[in-house]
């Protein structure tokens, strides 16, 4: 069977109109929701749509991984093992759940910002199933939703990103991929967190775990700085006047 790819025309469509809605959904809750009661609720029932989401994708995934090989995988493989899976659910547990500016965002917010983006513009998993299978259409619309989360949290200034926090980054980082080792050796899974495997196989060294892990730490960091220097700047400027 001929599977549709990357950059077929639903695909493009989908694209096309989740980053409208995004883009005009923020815009409106920006422009119009200014009480914090209403967005913490509108962020606690944003994280209830991604659970859901996220739950659709694990079981179908995990079904379908069952039909095609029993042997190997089992109801247990309803664990996320994938680093978007994995940043989907705990995004969702820590909007229903989390207050305002908890550990958690410091690491969820960045990490599932820039995988949503990636996974909505490429998604890879159209090269072996139809984009309208269960499982396509439920990981494209669990990435746009951990997207529109992460922007949702950053444009309401539910992060504040100082120096003091940004160790949250690269610890829920180890922490992720300590459950991914002990998916595979104590749980057996075939695969976790791509610590077998690349990302892309066309940039193997560039997309392994151990790669992404230095980049966007790295990358973090910068963010962290820049706004730590654009604090100091700002409260040097009130001191002033």
């Amino acid at each position: 069977m001929e599977y549709p790819g990357v950059f077929c025309t639903e695909h493009l469509i989908y694209l096309v109109v989740s980053l409208l809605l995004t883009f005009f959904s923020l815009w409106a809750l920006r422009r119009f929701v200014t009480d914090k009661k209403k967005e913490r609720a509108i962020l606690r029932a944003a994280g209830i749509i991604l659970l859901i989401c996220i739950s659709v994708n694990r079981v179908s995934v995990t079904a379908a991984q069952i039909r095609e090989d029993p042997a190997v995988y089992g109801w247990i493989n309803l664990i996320p093992y994938t680093f978007c899976g994995f940043a989907s659910l705990a995004t969702a547990i820590a909007a229903i759940f989390g207050r305002d500016d908890n550990p958690a965002y410091h690491f969820l917010v960045w990490f599932g910002l820039a995988g949503g983006a990636a996974s909505v513009v490429y998604p890879d998993f159209l090269f072996e199933q139809t984009f309208w299978d269960l499982r396509s259409f439920s990981g494209l619309v669990h990435h746009s939703v951990l997207l529109w989360i992460c922007l949702f949290i950053l444009i309401t200034g539910r992060i504040r990103p100082v120096m003091k926090k940004y160790y949250f980054y690269p610890a829920g980082f180890v922490l992720m991929m300590l459950l991914g080792f002990f998916e595979i050796y104590v749980l057996g899974f075939p695969s976790a967190m791509n610590i077998d495997s690349p990302l892309l196989s066309s940039l193997p060294v560039l997309t392994s775990w151990y790669s992404l892990f230095i980049l966007t730490s790295l990358l973090v960091l910068a963010v962290y700085l820049v706004c730590g220097s654009l604090s100091a700047k700002r409260r040097a400027s009130a001191d002033n006047v």
